[in-house]
């Protein structure tokens, strides 16, 4: 079965811009819960876990049509709050190469990607994430999709995820969704994402 991820820091490590009780909550009682939910579902169609969650998108066809959006569901619940967990750090983070060179030729500069970010999570309607990610072209994608969705069901690769479901930041500032936009964002963790962009750009590359 797919095991839970262990937070790089404590829950405590973002106070006071994300309360030890929101982030403690949000990892147990809703990510831990997805995770849960997708193992058993796997478990009850006989899965043998040979690969990650993330490939479950290209392998959909194999399981039964009954519950392939219960499962799609479940598996963006498991990856995108593992990537929205990987995507924040308590240090601030300078952007490395080479993603600080593209996010200047895609967006301006890395103040004006982050500006574009945060518009972008301040629109979302309802519930979902605001991802950051790779196109089959290589091209850096800003998108938001609503609830579990995840970039890799329109064959993107996400390598950030920002979570605006209220559960991600009720608890500390109600319905005040700017307010822990702008408390949050300045703590990307650019260093992670810049790998998972690396790694994208070289998987695309032994693929031609």
């Amino acid at each position: 079965m797919y095991q839970q991820i262990k937070l790089p820091y404590s829950f405590s490590s973002f106070v006071p811009m994300l309360s030890e009780k929101s982030l403690k909550n949000h990892y147990e009682s809703h990510y831990i819960r997805y995770l849960k939910q997708l193992n058993q579902l796997l478990a009850n169609q006989n899965f043998s876990f040979s690969y990650g969650p993330a490939l479950l998108y290209r392998n959909i066809d194999a399981f039964p049509i009954v519950i392939r959006d219960d499962l799609l569901f479940q598996a963006g619940g498991v990856l995108n709050h593992e990537l929205y967990f990987q995507s924040i750090s308590p240090k601030r983070i300078e952007v490395p190469e080479p993603l600080k060179s593209r996010l200047v030729e895609k967006f301006g500069g890395v103040g004006q990607f982050e500006d574009r970010f945060f518009s972008l999570a301040e629109e979302l309607p309802g519930s979902g994430y605001t991802f950051l990610a790779v196109n089959a072209s290589g091209d850096l994608i800003l998108l938001n999709l609503a609830n579990q969705d995840s970039p890799y069901m329109f064959g993107m690769t996400p390598i950030l995820a920002f979570d605006v479901w209220e559960h991600s930041y009720y608890l500390d500032y109600l319905n005040h969704r700017a307010e822990y936009l702008e408390n949050m964002i300045p703590f990307l963790n650019y260093h992670h994402i810049n790998q998972l962009y690396e790694q994208v750009l070289k998987e695309q590359k032994k693929a031609t």
